[in-house]
């Protein structure tokens, strides 16, 4: 159980790292908007920079639930054996596995971004980048229901 409070505290450690980038992030993007041109601003720029912030919420709000979490369960003995009996469950494990969980879910995370620092240099590429992630999820997904029954 002692190697699991170590990995738990990296986790903890990794999800307080995503948090400061996003704040740092959320902050360059609430600049960008209080200073940009409205005289030449499109209506997909205001999209953009709109989707972008919310991606950038998104990310902050769950890694600091994710710390919450961890933190809890760091605390208490029974949540740190739950979440690791979660973790270790050999069925999940394999419907996990089959559905590529572990790649999908770092490349998605990495092409987000990809997508909000592309969002500042091109839109098309934004828009792509977006499409291609809300693709690989959505397969994702259904693999993982689709396994999730059948298993």
């Amino acid at each position: 159980m002692e190697k699991f409070k170590i990995t738990v505290k990296r986790r903890i450690a990794l999800s307080s790292g995503i948090a400061l980038v996003a704040l740092v992030l959320g902050a360059y993007s609430i600049y960008s908007i209080i200073t940009a041109d409205i005289s030449t601003a499109t209506h997909s720029d205001g999209f953009v920079a709109g989707f972008q912030f919310g991606l950038i919420v998104s990310i902050l709000g769950l890694a600091v639930i994710d710390i919450i979490k961890l933190s809890l369960a760091m605390k208490d003995e029974t949540k740190l054996k739950l979440l690791y009996n979660k973790e270790h469950d050999e069925r999940m494990k394999a419907i996990r596995s089959k559905a590529g969980m572990p790649l999908i879910a770092i490349t998605s995370m990495l092409m987000i971004l990809a997508a909000i620092v592309a969002g500042y240099f091109n839109i098309i590429v934004f828009y792509t980048l977006i499409i291609a992630v809300a693709a690989q999820l959505s397969v994702s997904a259904v693999v993982k229901l689709y396994c999730m029954k059948t298993m």
